[in-house]
């Protein structure tokens, strides 16, 4: 029983042990790119913006804030799959 109980708490987002090098890797990059493209993508959009109205710094800090919220949302979802997997392979 404890092993099993172990061997769930092991497991990584894709099901692979945390242990394997490469799912390992492949589970932080998926996260990074959550994490970093929205907040990058809507921070330059705001620089942009700021240089053609001249509102400089408004738009970039309103874009990274968008970008931020959008991250946490891809965050959430990709949370919420984990653990719907993880309950789906409890259940079997």
């Amino acid at each position: 029983m404890k092993k099993a109980a172990a061997q769930s708490t092991t497991k990584s987002a894709s099901g692979n042990d945390h242990f394997d090098l490469g799912s390992l890797a492949l589970d932080f990059l998926d996260t990074t790119w959550r994490i970093a493209v929205p907040v990058v993508i809507f921070a330059v959009l705001g620089i942009v913006a700021d240089k053609q109205f001249g509102t400089k710094p408004w738009l970039t800090l309103i874009g990274m804030v968008i970008g931020f919220g959008l991250a946490g949302l891809l965050l959430k979802k990709q949370l919420q799959a984990a653990m719907a997997s993880d309950t789906s392979k409890d259940n079997k």
